[in-house]
């Protein structure tokens, strides 16, 4: 009995846990979990995951090839597991063009403008 309101106590605290970081604006998007992205403008992008959460990534200066019809993202240090962060180098390849290496400013949870309206 004790070992069951254990692991449901652990279970309860992960899932607050979870969501107090999402209401802080901390953003956890794991490559494995990508589903899909659109550019934005040339130094930001929407990034959109298996569950349909969508994430706000913020580039480092412009990354003139990102949007470019038909770019492809080449993720150049982001491990399947990890988390999008800042600093995570990207190139970004588009046809008839060489590949553009940009870095990551900033992940945020969310699409542009959307925290302006609360």
């Amino acid at each position: 009995m004790k070992k069951n309101l254990f692991a449901i106590s652990t279970l309860v605290g992960t899932l607050i846990a979870t969501q107090v970081l999402a209401a802080s604006g901390d953003a956890c998007l794991q490559r494995n979990r990508l589903q899909s992205w659109k550019a934005v403008d040339e130094s930001t992008m929407v990034m959109t995951d298996i569950q349909q959460n969508r994430y706000t990534v913020q580039m480092k200066g412009r990354c003139s090839n990102l949007a470019r019809p038909a770019a492809v993202l080449v993720y150049r240090t982001w491990q399947n597991l990890s988390c999008l962060q800042s600093g995570d180098i990207i190139a970004v390849t588009a046809p008839g063009l060489g590949a553009v290496t940009c870095s990551v400013a900033g992940v945020q949870a969310g699409v542009p403008g959307a925290t302006a309206s609360k």
